[in-house]
């Protein structure tokens, strides 16, 4: 009765080895990854006035003058500014500003807001009128995606309105417009 009590423990201990072993085979077997990898990307979204992307001021007179401005693009393109000088009601000056995504990323515009330093934004935040009313800047956003490699603008209309009904007229008034654009990875 004892060798038969052995041969059982050693079958038991015989079967415990081969499961242990099958299972260590099982879960040791080994993973060899070879190779490299390399990114190369950039992110380069602005504005850009000079080469192939210029930005553009269109005047539209009123009578029978015409406003002057001008359009100054920041070196690396990441502010602009717009100067306009109006002498009649009902003058515009339209700028249309090259937005460029010169990088390997498409980009996408995530928010456009629009600020006035001494006036108020509308609900859309895209039109701002000076505290007196005669200037109204009109914001026309660039499309959402910017593809890399791609261009598009964004154009500013500025207005002497002459809310005042020459009352008050915008002599020597000025009216300092902020544009921020946020533009993430798409």
């Amino acid at each position: 009765m004892e060798n038969k009590h052995k041969n059982i423990l050693i079958g038991v201990l015989l079967a415990v080895v081969l499961v242990m072993a099958v299972g260590y085979a099982a879960f040791a077997q080994q993973l060899t990854i070879n190779g490299s990898a390399e990114i190369t990307s950039s992110w380069d979204v602005h504005m850009q006035d000079s080469g192939e992307h210029v930005a553009t001021k269109t005047p539209t007179a009123s009578m029978g003058t015409e406003p002057t401005g001008d359009v100054n693009v920041e070196a690396g393109g990441l502010k602009a500014t717009i100067t306009t000088n109006f002498t009649s009601p009902g003058e515009k000056m339209t700028y249309v500003i090259p937005i460029v995504n010169g990088g390997t990323i498409n980009a996408k515009l995530q928010d456009i807001t629009v600020n006035l330093a001494d006036g108020t934004t509308d609900g859309t935040g895209l039109i701002a009128t000076s505290t007196s009313g005669n200037i109204k800047y009109t914001v026309t956003k660039p499309q959402n995606n910017l593809n890399a490699g791609s261009s598009d603008s964004i154009t500013i209309v500025a207005e002497y309105v002459d809310k005042a009904e020459g009352n008050k007229n915008a002599f020597n008034e000025t009216a300092d417009l902020t544009i921020t654009m946020n533009y993430i990875q798409a």
